[in-house]
Formats: structure tokens, sequence, C-alpha cells
């Protein structure tokens, strides 16, 4: 299976500009919602890029904007089109539908990683899904045997080794830059076999697009202590930036100008306290032997 670019960037570059259009022409998002005898949820869907754009609804809305140049139509059918596609991740939506995991709206994620080409994750408690090894994933959905059976757990492991072609997506793979807190190799996952597997994957990534660097846990308190999160970039500067923190109560995404740059300046000083890449790598070694 090949993980291909998602409609995550056009859905979100469609949503930005109806929103654009819409101030532009005065109207409140329940005025639109009347015009179009739809739902208020319908139209906030559309604009924040979380809804599956339909042909109709975006001619309709740029009827009512008043938008008649044929060229910025046939942009924004093209969006449309752009966006309708299916990820590689909806043959998956029966175990991805919100619910059914602690984290809701994976999904999400997923198309925004597919469409990224840079993503700076901290993370302070596993490794990171797209350094994660098969057996590795497994141990931790298990965790979830509560919630999951065998066959679900088998095909969200599946869901993560496909994730992971990102790293080796062509013809540019995604950039990965990783900040472990040293605790997450301390943490046994599944056992010693496992973990020594987990531990000589890590030292096996040899990428040009791929860094990890450890935290050590003898610096101290370390500025992201609250936990961990991930920042996407995109190519284009119109394409905003996002921040994604998990959590119990689901994921939260993030796209506020200020909480990006804010994450971006935590990763950053993150990195600053972190052991670079080859002390890093010594210290996985270390631990790695300790395991026998």
């Amino acid at each position: 299976m090949t993980a291909v670019r998602g409609p995550a960037v056009p859905r979100r570059r469609l949503g930005a500009e109806l929103r654009r259009l819409r101030d532009e022409a005065g109207l409140h998002i329940d005025q639109v919602a009347a015009e179009l005898e739809c739902s208020t949820s319908k139209i906030s869907r559309l604009e924040t890029g979380k809804g599956i754009p339909k042909s109709r609804d975006v001619r309709d809305m740029l009827d009512l904007y008043g938008v008649q140049d044929r060229e910025i139509r046939d942009r924004f059918m093209r969006w449309v089109r752009e966006g309708q596609q299916q990820g590689w991740w909806e043959k998956y939506s029966d175990v991805l539908r919100p619910g059914k995991l602690r984290v809701d709206h994976l999904d999400r994620l997923l198309a925004l990683e597919a469409d990224a080409t840079s993503i700076k994750v901290f993370q302070s408690n596993v490794v990171p899904g797209l350094l994660q090894t098969r057996e590795y994933a497994r141990e931790l959905l298990r965790t979830m045997r509560g919630m999951l059976d065998d066959v679900e757990i088998d095909r969200l492991v599946e869901v993560r080794m496909v994730r992971q072609q990102l790293l080796n997506r062509t013809p540019v793979p995604v950039v990965f830059h990783c900040v472990l807190d040293e605790a997450v190799l301390l943490r046994s996952v599944g056992g010693p076999d496992i973990m020594r597997a987990q531990l000589r994957h890590l030292l096996e990534l040899d990428r040009a697009n791929v860094t990890v660097r450890v935290l050590p846990l003898s610096s101290g308190p370390h500025p992201a202590i609250g936990g961990p999160f991930a920042v996407l970039e995109f190519e284009d500067s119109a394409d905003r930036d996002v921040v994604y923190i998990e959590s119990y109560a689901g994921g939260a995404y993030l796209e506020h100008q200020h909480d990006v740059e804010f994450h971006e300046g935590l990763f950053r000083k993150c990195e600053d306290a972190a052991l670079g890449p080859a002390e890093s790598a010594t210290l996985i070694a270390t631990r790695l032997e300790a395991l026998g």
C-alpha cells in the first residue's frame, strides 16, 4: 500500500477563501445558511475545511457572494474536485470513527499528515507513531483492549504502518524532527524483546529527512513539561500550519497564528535542551545495551 497526498490542503484552502468571501460580502454564517436552506454547521464545516465539499453548495455560495469571474470560479471548483478525493485512510473508517478510539477524529490528523511537508513532534510518553515498530504499536493498542478487539487492533496497526510511508514518500518525503523525553526510552512496552527491536529501529533510521533527539532526564524540568504536541507545516504560506495535541478528551487542532508560533518556539527550546543527534544515538544505544 502507498500513502499518497490527501484532500486536506484543498479543503482548507477552499474553506479559507469561502470565509473570506463571506466576510467581504458582509454576511453572517446564519444568513448564508438561510439563503442556501441548510444548517449553519454545514457552512461552518466547509469554511473550516472539515467537510467534504459539494459542487452545488460551492456554486450557490459563489453566486450568493457575487463571484462571476470565470477564472476564479474555476479555481474554486478545482479545489472542490481535489477536496472530494478519498484518502488512503478512508478504507479504515470503521476503526477511525469518533467514539471508537480515545482519540477522536484521527482521520483528520492522517489527512493533514498526508499534505504536510514538515512535522515536528515532542513526545514525553511513547515513541511517536511514525517511528514505531509493528509490535510496539500493537502492544500500545492492546492497552485499549477493553475498547478494541483483535481485528480492530490489527487494522489500527496497519494504519500506523501505512502512515510511516510518509517518511519515504516520493519524490519528496516529509521532513520529520522529533524530540523524545528520555522517559520514553525507559518505559517498557511489551517487554524486553519488543523494546530492543524498537530501540534498534530508532538507531537504524538513517534518513536525511528524519532527526531524533533525546531530552535527558538529567536536564531537569523542560519547557514542554505540559505534554506532547506536534506541529505540522505546509509548503504554501497560504495553508496555515497546525498544532495537534492529543488527549483523552480527543485530539485538539490549533490553527491560530499565535498558537502555532508558540508551539514552534516551544519545540525550538526542546531542541536546544536536548542532546544532539549523535549524542542521542549514543544514549539510545546505551539503553539498548542495558536491555541485554
